[in-house]
């Protein structure tokens, strides 16, 4: 039997679950508190006991999607596998996040976050993108990836991956993400490595 503060995370999760799909498909303005109760087959008030406003469960679900990617990103910079590797890595999670828990990328790429997020910059160009910079520069500064403007090498790294999942979500492309992922990679690495690597 669950305890009451099990049931009250649960109903807080599912509150989150339930707003992050809302925004995806009708945008933050277009959302209300009640839609948000109605999806989560609770009552307002009880969305009012978890959180105190529509802002809130925004700048909630903004920052555990920016750590979740946070983390996500940094397992993998921290592993002790090759720069070829690691870049490998990183683009094949994109790609499986977009098949597996396809709502989280949505959220990340197509919610207008600056709507509720005061002087804050979207996802994209958030905590997990400078942790990918960060790496660039630090793999560039070893000798591992050509020199190039760190900005320039992010955008590379996640921009062509994204591109691909968008189209998909588009119907533009039908296969599966996954018979694209090694053609990706090597389109990836292909910009990023020392031309005789």
């Amino acid at each position: 039997m669950r305890t009451n503060e099990e049931r009250s995370a649960s109903t807080r999760e599912e509150i989150l679950r339930k707003a992050m799909k809302l925004f995806v498909a009708r945008g933050y303005h277009n959302t209300s508190i009640r839609d948000i109760a109605k999806e989560s087959k609770i009552s307002t008030g009880a969305i009012y006991h978890h959180f105190n406003s529509k802002e809130e469960i925004a700048v909630e679900l903004f920052n555990s999607t920016v750590l979740f990617l946070s983390n996500l990103f940094n397992k993998i910079i921290d592993s002790e596998e090759t720069t070829k590797n690691k870049i490998k890595d990183l683009i094949y999670n994109l790609l499986k996040i977009a098949k597996d828990d396809k709502v989280i990328l949505e959220y990340a790429l197509n919610v207008k976050h600056k709507e509720f997020i005061k002087d804050g910059k979207s996802i994209c160009s958030s905590e997990p993108f400078e942790t990918l910079r960060t790496f660039l520069k630090n793999e560039m500064e070893k000798g591992n990836i050509r020199k190039m403007d760190t900005y320039i090498s992010a955008v590379c790294l996640t921009g062509i991956p994204v591109r691909l999942i968008q189209i998909k979500w588009d119907n533009v492309i039908t296969k599966p993400l996954d018979e694209y992922k090694n053609e990706v990679f090597e389109c990836v690495w292909n910009a990023l490595k020392i031309d005789n690597s």
